[in-house]
């Protein structure tokens, strides 16, 4: 009979909010466009995209919400995720995972409703592996965008797979000799890439972890035929580099996007001030207009991982399944944690942990204040979950890299349009995206609390509006879906 009661009441729900047309009503708008946010406002949704924004009362509608003493903005976009990867199990298809198949199938089911629990409604995933269509075939998710990855096999990040299948992720390995009529020449990949449907281009500037630099990079004839081909179909850029050096090899390339912060300063390791060499590199960003994801929160879950009590943050209870909850107090789990001692000569955790979280966060904090004194528009992009490091969480890690950016000195202001305008202009969708604005999609937060005033408004979030459809943000929690599934 539960069973039963329940199954109506989510087919009475689904009935009610897939109405054509809905009416917020006496609302404010936020947004990146507006000078002040727009009060008593009524925004009309009808097919999924707004109709209508006005002081006027709006008659007829379908479906009313009443806005009163709340806040519209546009959803968010985190413009690095990875949906393939299981938080502390790696990719879906690498060994951990596949010894695992429930908890991987019932993570892989709550994912993109955790996403939108924390109110990200469009997403890019730079390196979608094979697992991103258990992500679009939802029935609830982020608007989904991806980059594909070009590598070889000699170069990173497959020479760092041990396994076949880990190594099954790239499916477009370049040959750097083959000429441009021959099979896994970079023109036909960048071709095939282009057919796919794909909305960008990656590579891995990454000759090695820390100091290391045991791992070649693709050659500058290779990276100029990557970029001659990609201008050809209109393909951006990403490019995976976080160290100095490796970002000066990225701007050369001429990359569209830095897709990580500047946490290694090389030979500059010991500075606390910006180098002239590095000035250099960045005043080369602002100049060339090239895209910055910071993505604080990779060396946030690299440092928090190493705290004894972050399994039990209770953060993690609405948007993680309890099987997986249970398999990181498992042995099994803290196999990544082991590697970190190892790679740190068995420092205490603590010391490691503040390594992350006091050092290197810290340099990524100073290029992020020197970037944003430039005026240049930074992107939100957590790099979720940015390591096999299970602190964090989907949709949660894109919430606190929007806190970290303010902890960076960015003004709340400037967080929005981080989340929202800058993001969708930089990869060329915001005619559909990024502001409140007639004719945009209807993704849309339905926020409890002014965003322009505390960074932790982001989590005050009433109502998710999916492509016109209005979802309570509860429904969207883990408990919610173990009782339907019960």
């Amino acid at each position: 009979m539960i069973k039963v009661l329940l199954f109506a009441v989510l087919v009475s729900s689904f009935t009610a909010f897939s109405k054509n047309t809905v009416l917020i009503e006496n609302v404010t708008v936020v947004s990146s466009h507006l000078k002040a946010p727009q009060r008593h406002m009524n925004v009309l949704v009808e097919d999924g995209r707004i109709a209508k924004i006005t002081q006027d009362k709006i008659i007829p509608f379908d479906f009313k919400i009443n806005g009163s003493g709340k806040f519209l903005t546009p959803g968010l976009m985190d413009s690095h995720a990875h949906v393939s990867s299981i938080p502390g199990m790696g990719f879906g298809v690498e060994p951990i995972s596949v010894k695992n198949p429930k908890i991987a199938a019932a993570y892989f089911a709550q994912q993109p409703r955790s996403f939108l629990y924390y109110g990200v409604t469009q997403l890019l995933d730079p390196n979608p592996g094979l697992n991103f269509k258990h992500f679009t075939s939802a029935v609830d998710h982020p608007d989904y965008f991806r980059c594909e990855v070009i590598t070889s096999k000699e170069t990173f990040p497959y020479v760092e797979k041990k396994d076949d299948q880990s190594k099954s992720m790239f499916t477009y390995l370049v040959d750097e000799h083959a000429l441009e009529h021959e099979a896994n020449s970079v023109e036909s990949v960048v071709q095939k890439i282009y057919k796919s449907g794909a909305s960008c281009i990656k590579i891995y500037f990454e000759n090695g972890y820390g100091n290391a630099s045991q791992w070649p990079i693709l050659s500058p004839k290779t990276l100029q035929r990557i970029k001659v081909s990609a201008g050809k179909v209109n393909l951006p850029i990403l490019a995976h580099a976080n160290a100095l050096d490796m970002q000066q090899l990225a701007l050369a390339a001429d990359v569209d996007v830095i897709a990580h912060g500047m946490w290694n300063w090389g030979e500059y390791a010991r500075e606390r001030v910006i180098s002239k060499e590095i000035s250099q590199v960045l005043d080369h960003i602002v100049d060339e207009k090239v895209g910055y994801m910071p993505t604080q929160r990779v060396i946030a879950g690299l440092g928090e991982v190493m705290l004894a009590d972050i399994v039990d943050s209770t953060e993690f209870l609405s948007i993680t399944p309890q099987s997986l909850l249970d398999w990181y107090k498992t042995p099994q789990a803290q196999w990544f944690i082991d590697e970190l001692r190892i790679g740190f000569d068995g420092m205490p955790d603590k010391a490691i942990s503040d390594a992350f979280l006091y050092g290197r966060i810290g340099k990524g904090n100073i290029v992020i204040n020197y970037l944003n004194k430039s005026k240049h528009p930074l992107l939100l992009a957590s790099d979720f979950p940015g390591s096999p490091s299970f602190a964090n969480q989907p949709g949660l890690t894109t919430f606190q890299e929007m806190k970290a950016m303010a902890d960076a000195g960015l003004s709340l202001e400037e967080v929005l349009a981080a989340a929202t305008i800058n993001n969708a202009k930089q990869f060329k969708i915001d005619n559909d995206y990024g502001t409140v604005e007639v004719g945009k999609m209807a993704n849309l937060l339905l926020l409890k609390k002014n965003p322009l005033i505390s960074i932790e408004s982001w989590n005050s979030i009433d109502t998710i509006i999916l492509r016109g459809r209005p979802i309570k943000r509860d429904t969207l929690a883990v408990k919610k879906e173990q009782v339907i599934v019960e």
